[in-house]
């Protein structure tokens, strides 16, 4: 069997912050404290009116590039919700804007916060199948485009980033089993209408579906792989707030210890926030060669996945 391994990350986030000063400015009569008592979050990343998807993209898969040369890929997958066009696909766009070869597959994902789990579940599989054995997954979304200022579900959480990463072949196999979940009958309460230049979100239902779900998945997950979860060195979960991932730790009885956060600075990337997430716990030296991983992921659509990974050190 072909073995398969995250072998590089590298993300990009805009030069622009918000931080809960400016949120006060601009809305006077918010309770910033009850705020940040629920989102945990300081600062977040807005793109100015120059950057796009395609422009973060390609800032993060440049840095990507210093270390892994272009012409080795096989395959690319975009994940975004908020590319400029409906057609083309964002993929195609940046195969020649990234200047990569003409014989790859290229595709978008219109997936959100489970967006990654979803991408690395299919790189995995092409090189599973012997159909590539360098893949690039970025994931890219710029939210705050489409949240006003005033909307308090979703000004104090969303940032906007891109993350691009390498997955590759290996004789050894890093990457295990996933878990997925669907559950369409929340589609709307996270959502953006054709026309509309405001993203809704329902904060209270998102966040009982997250406790309900992810929790569930996990547990799905460990008995797929025959794990306990005390067997389990590390998670890492989809940033989305300090509210519902207390929330998720306590019902799993998970050790802080092996937690690693980061939506305190960098607010909630969407489907970038777990490789951004990787990418600085790496850094930081979090993470360690062979330790077990969760990865989660779970949000729009309304969507869930994990993965069950070995870490093996990126570049």
């Amino acid at each position: 069997m072909i073995g398969v391994k995250i072998k590089a990350i590298e993300y990009y986030l805009p030069k622009q912050v918000e931080n809960l000063k400016q949120l006060k400015r601009n809305n006077p009569k918010w309770d910033i404290k009850k705020i940040f008592s629920a989102t945990g979050i300081n600062k977040r990343y807005i793109s100015n009116d120059e950057e796009d998807i395609i422009s973060l993209s390609i800032k993060s898969t440049k840095k990507l590039f210093k270390k892994f040369p272009k012409n080795k890929i096989d395959f690319l997958i975009v994940v975004t919700q908020t590319s400029n066009f409906k057609l083309p696909s964002a993929s195609c766009i940046l195969q020649s804007k990234l200047n990569l070869r003409n014989d790859i597959r290229a595709f978008d994902i219109n997936m959100g916060c489970s967006g990654f789990i979803y991408g690395l579940n299919i790189a995995s599989n092409i090189i599973r199948n012997n159909e590539g054995k360098n893949g690039l997954i970025i994931c890219t979304d710029v939210y705050t485009k489409f949240i006003q200022k005033n909307n308090r579900s979703c000004r104090p959480i969303f940032s906007d980033g891109s993350c691009s990463t390498i997955v590759s072949s290996d004789k050894k196999n890093y990457i295990d089993a996933f878990e997925f979940g669907t559950d369409g009958r929340g589609a709307l309460d996270l959502s953006l209408n054709e026309g509309s230049k405001n993203i809704y979100m329902n904060g209270s239902r998102v966040a009982l579906f997250s406790i309900k779900r992810v929790p569930a998945c996990i547990k799905k997950l460990l008995k797929r792989t025959n794990k306990k979860i005390t067997t389990i060195d590390k998670f890492i979960f989809h940033q989305a707030s300090k509210y519902v991932l207390d929330k998720i730790y306590k019902i799993m009885n998970i050790d802080k210890n092996k937690i690693f956060e980061n939506y305190q600075n960098c607010g909630n990337t969407v489907s970038a926030s777990i490789p951004i997430a990787l990418k600085m716990a790496s850094k930081k030296k979090f993470l360690k060669n062979n330790d077990k991983v969760i990865l989660t992921g779970f949000g729009v659509g309304l969507s869930w996945g994990s993965v069950l990974i070995k870490w093996k050190k990126i570049n």
